[in-house]
């Protein structure tokens, strides 16, 4: 539980970070460049004391490690437009609903997992659609229905499900020890060597920022302990306690920060779509 707990701070964390990011006028991109980077020296830090013993990853390991780092360094540079765009709350939302994708994808493909609760996987993406499918009452007439608002959280949200779900499968396929430290090291090192070649291909000519990279040095110890902490945590408690838990947990934190914090407002069905979405979350344990 204790893991639980840590992987909802820390994700809270960084999606807070965005928003910071977006109201202080930081390099949003140079910021997730220094984020992966500072991710993977704590991963190879935290992971010295096994890589004595030889590396443990097997070669099926290694293959994803890659596959999760672009997926990765995709999810966060969507994160961060969707935050400017949409707004923390409802990004958020996009990103923790996604938890029916790895529930649904366990339950098919991997051995012992519990039926999910296909009444409560409708209630969530109904709530998906009723926040994600309004814009907030300050748009403006030109910015009422852009496909970039549905897009975006709707890219956020199948990108941390595909995620999510490839933490569980390597998790439960995983017998050395010093495997979970390791994984995470080497998925953050590929994410850091894609995240800058990203950054100096989108943006040669960007100059350095000592705020980005003070921000993204915040964020990739964030990110880090998010992922470090949902591999432990699911190795404790099973993928259809632990996701309802982590998820509504950060929606809860992170909406409360949006609209106090941040000033953030959403519309009556936005609303109440969160209100669906925690329904729905909720409705797992019933």
């Amino acid at each position: 539980m204790l893991y639980l707990l840590l992987a909802i701070v820390a994700a809270s964390t960084y999606s807070i970070l965005f928003k910071l990011f977006a109201c202080r006028d930081i390099d949003s991109l140079q910021a997730i460049a220094f984020n992966y980077l500072t991710a993977a020296l704590l991963g190879i830090g935290l992971s010295f004391g096994t890589l004595r013993e030889g590396v443990v990853l097997s070669g099926e390991e290694w293959c994803l490690s890659v596959l999760m780092g672009a997926m990765f360094v995709a999810a966060f540079v969507l994160m961060a437009r969707s935050t400017v765009k949409v707004g923390v709350s409802v990004t958020t939302v996009a990103a923790r609903v996604a938890l029916v994708i790895p529930v649904v994808c366990s339950y098919l493909l991997l051995p012992d997992q519990q039926e999910p609760r296909w009444g409560a996987i409708v209630v969530i993406l109904l709530a998906l659609v009723m926040v994600i499918g309004q814009r907030t009452p300050h748009a403006t007439k030109q910015e009422k229905h852009p496909i970039g608002t549905l897009l975006l959280p709707l890219g956020v949200f199948l990108l941390f499900g595909a995620n999510n779900f490839c933490l569980k499968w390597a998790q439960s396929r995983m017998n050395a020890e010093g495997g979970a430290e390791q994984l995470s090291a080497a998925i953050f090192l590929f994410a850091a060597v894609l995240s800058w070649i990203y950054f100096f291909a989108a943006s040669p000519k960007r100059m350095f920022s000592w705020s980005a990279m003070l921000g993204g040095v915040a964020l990739g110890v964030a990110n880090f302990f998010t992922t470090y902490c949902m591999i432990l945590g699911l190795a404790l408690l099973p993928s259809g306690v632990f996701f309802p838990i982590y998820h509504i947990g950060i929606v809860a934190l992170v909406a409360t920060c949006g609209v106090f914090v941040f000033r953030e407002r959403l519309s009556k069905v936005q609303i109440a779509g969160l209100v669906v979405a925690a329904c729905g979350i909720v409705a797992f344990f019933v």
